[in-house]
């Protein structure tokens, strides 16, 4: 109990008993009260302690379980242990709950440009020089890539999320990078519809170019206005593909359709 006592733990009350032992004991290991490897104190030791049935804890570890904070063993030397938590593990369940959820693609396009236009704005505010000439040598090979006679597909999707995922770190801020890696994973399979559309490669690579200048310039609209253009190049290419219901109601709600008959050049 010693260890109870010492972490201070409190009796709850109230109609949902396990949200609350499971928000204390949460609290606990995210504090560093306990640490990876740390064995819980028994289910008769924290029912005691929380002054509840033993029907709440279980729930209330259940719930801890199913967030990965967790882990249940048996055996002589079993209970619940504090598991190390993994951020990449994370990112990969929150990509595949996405993916199961069948969240059709125009809300997936509104919430990804609305956190781009973000990371925007912060990596314009924090980027050092050298971030914006390694986001330009990405651009120039991305062209390059694109330019070639037989592209090498798996290369231009690898340097494009290499282009992505350098944003989200220019801004300095971890939240975007998780968020971006999510989204990134669920994306994967539209990234090659869209760079194996021979129109459309090109005119992408050539987006990421002149958003890496205007970055370098420090011209926020310039640079939102390239960013903007690079959804209308991908709801062109997936509405051949997949129809045009797929992407309709984010182009009627979000794509800034301006730039839709606008070259690279004008932008």
């Amino acid at each position: 109990m010693d260890i109870v006592q010492h972490i201070n733990f409190k009796p709850v009350t109230g109609s949902n008993k396990s949200e609350a032992i499971g928000l204390q004991i949460e609290a606990a290991i995210l504090g560093k009260a306990f640490k990876p490897g740390d064995k819980l104190p028994s289910e008769r030791e924290l029912q005691d302690t929380f002054k509840t049935s033993r029907g709440s804890v279980r729930e209330a570890l259940r719930a801890l379980r199913q967030k990965g904070l967790v882990d249940a063993k048996k055996g002589a030397k079993g209970g619940y242990y504090v598991r190390e938590l993994d951020i990449n593990e994370a990112i990969d369940h929150l990509a595949v709950m996405i993916k199961h959820q069948e969240i059709p693609l125009a809300k997936l396009l509104e919430f990804q440009y609305a956190m781009d236009q973000a990371v925007l704005s912060s990596a314009m505010t924090n980027a050092a020089p050298s971030d914006i000439h390694r986001l330009e040598e990405l651009a120039v090979k991305l062209v390059m890539l694109c330019s070639s006679h037989d592209p090498d597909y798996e290369q231009i999707c690898v340097t494009d999320k290499k282009l992505n995922l350098l944003m989200v770190e220019m801004t300095d801020n971890p939240f975007f990078e998780w968020m971006m890696r999510s989204v990134q994973l669920t994306f994967r399979s539209y990234e090659f519809v869209v760079y194996q559309t021979p129109e459309v490669r090109m005119e992408i690579a050539q987006n990421w170019k002149s958003t890496a200048k205007a970055l370098g310039n420090r011209d926020i609209q310039k640079a939102a206005r390239l960013y903007g253009h690079w959804y209308v190049l991908l709801e062109q290419c997936l509405e051949k593909q997949l129809g045009k219901a797929s992407c309709q109601p984010f182009q009627e709600k979000d794509a800034p359709n301006s730039f839709q008959n606008k070259n690279e050049e004008e932008l």
